[in-house]
Parts: structure tokens; C-alpha cells; sequence
């Protein structure tokens, strides 16, 4: 069985998982125990395991895994660059290695496209192609029209995103010279459901977390709730929240009324205690 090609992962743990099924494979007295005493712990069974199933690396034993899987050097790299990757702590740090990730893949197949992962990884092009949806704009008119959002951009950043826009064949000129969005909505990647787009949702989470330190007008509507709920209780949430987005996606999409602003709507479940066993 051969060992999986690391370039083609964007989850270390996964990638472990299916190097030590293919080293089992070949040999099988290469159990999960034995991985856990070859990285210095000869009385411990579940280490290894537990690493799979989430537990952190420190940095100890990255040098111990990297020891042990004696990795090529540019391999060795972007596996110490997955594990950073997992384990960053802040949506900065996240996204730093995850460019590193994408510097560092040789793999023409890996998950994400350099056009789409600068389209994913900043709020500001999905707002950009909005705003051209409300407006007939060009590139002399969007700058004074982009300033005039919340946070406002620069000249610089919504040329900047009209022209990724463009690239990624998201927008087009209409009959006119005006740009618009050449389709009504987007559907996001796989790979974007993920990791990546946890990136771009915590940005968008922290606009709205500007905005209500803003003094407001009345037209935003803001709700939170802190409840407690049963396992069922909190799938039927769930459940009820993806309905929700199905209900806004479709009247976006059947919205005949011509577009004359730029909102954002947010929605998060997020459990506050692990649950019990």
C-alpha cells in the first residue's frame, strides 16, 4: 500500500491516519501503540491515537514526529506547516499558515486555486460584487461608492477586488460599461465549507461586532441568545438555522426588485459546553 501524498491534505491528522494505515500495512506489528513507543513513550498505548483524534502537538513532539517519519526536507515543511495550521490559535495566525500552505504545495491538485482562495480569504471582494449589484458603477465611479461602506475602503482595495472579480469571471460589463455581477449568487467550493471558509466567517462575524460599538439608526436587527437545550433540542436548532439560509438564499434569488443596498446577514449556533459523555 503506497503512503499517501501529503501535498494533497490540508488536515495533518488525516494525513497521519492514512500513513500509518499504509505503514500497517506492510507491517503489521506497526500498530498505533507501537507509533506511540517510537515517539518516546514506551508505557503509553493511546498516545498516538489521541493525537489522531485531536489531542495537540506541542513542539516536543512535532520533532519527535518529524524524526520518526523522516519526511523530505520540503515535506517535512509543509507537514510542520499543517500541524501550525491546526493548532493556530487566532484567525491571523490561521491564515498565515494557510498561505504558507499554498506557497509551499507542489501538488497541482491540492484543494485550493491561488484566484479562489484570495477570493475566499477577504471579505471585502464578496462586498465589492454586492455593491456593483446596487449600483451602476464603473472603474472611475466604484472607489467614491466603496468608501461610503461600513468599514469603508480604500480606492486602492475596491479596484483591487473589482479586478479579482473580474479574473475569477464573477463580474462582467453590461451593455452599458457598468459592472455587474454575472451571476445572482455563488455557490461556495468544498474545500471553502472548511477551513477556509471559517476564515472569511470569522471576519464576517467581526463586522458585526464593529458595527454594534457604532451608534446605530434603527435599521439593524441584531438577536442573541444564550439558552441551555438538549441534544435533540439543539439539533432541531440546527435544523431549523439551515432552513433559514435556504429560505434567505431563494429570496435573494427571487428578489425582481432592483438591488439598492449592501447587508450582511449572520447566524451562528455555538455550543458553550462540551457535552457530556
Amino acid at each position: 500500500m503506497s503512503e499517501p501524498n501529503i501535498y494533497e491534505f490540508i488536515s495533518f491528522r488525516d494525513w497521519l491516519t492514512q500513513w500509518h494505515a499504509a505503514r500497517q500495512a506492510d507491517a503489521p506489528a506497526f500498530t498505533r501503540t507501537e507509533v506511540s513507543h517510537r515517539l518516546g513513550l514506551p508505557r503509553t498505548r493511546g498516545y498516538f491515537s489521541d493525537v489522531l483524534a485531536g489531542k495537540r502537538v506541542t513542539e516536543t513532539f512535532l520533532e519527535r514526529f518529524c524524526e520518526l517519519l523522516d519526511l523530505p526536507k520540503a515535506e517535512e515543511r509543509f507537514f510542520r506547516t499543517l500541524v501550525r495550521f491546526d493548532q493556530a490559535e487566532t484567525p491571523e495566525e490561521k491564515e498565515l499558515a494557510l498561505e504558507q500552505l499554498v506557497a509551499l504545495n507542489r501538488a497541482p491538485s491540492f484543494l485550493l486555486e491561488p484566484a479562489a482562495w484570495s477570493y475566499y480569504r477577504d471579505w471585502r471582494h464578496g462586498a465589492i460584487r454586492a455593491l456593483l449589484e446596487t449600483q451602476d458603477l464603473d472603474e472611475a465611479s466604484l472607489p467614491k461608492a466603496a468608501a461610503r461602506l461600513q468599514p469603508s475602503f480604500t480606492p486602492g482595495q475596491a479596484l483591487e477586488s473589482l479586478q479579482l472579480l473580474r479574473d475569477l469571471g464573477l463580474v462582467t460589463k453590461d451593455a452599458r460599461g457598468f459592472w455587474k455581477p454575472s451571476q445572482k449568487t455563488i455557490a461556495t467550493p468544498h474545500w471553502a465549507r472548511d477551513e477556509v471558509f471559517r476564515l472569511l466567517q470569522a471576519q464576517q462575524l467581526d463586522l458585526v461586532r464593529q458595527a454594534l460599538v457604532r451608534p446605530g439608526d434603527g435599521s439593524r436587527a441584531v438577536a442573541t441568545n444564550l439558552v441551555s437545550v438538549s441534544e435533540a433540542g439543539y439539533d432541531r436548532i440546527r435544523q431549523s438555522l439551515e432552513r433559514f439560509r435556504d429560505e434567505l438564499r431563494a429570496i435573494v434569488h427571487r428578489d425582481q426588485d432592483p438591488a439598492d443596498r449592501v447587508v450582511l446577514i449572520a447566524n451562528a449556533l455555538l455550543p458553550l459546553q462540551e457535552a457530556r459523555p
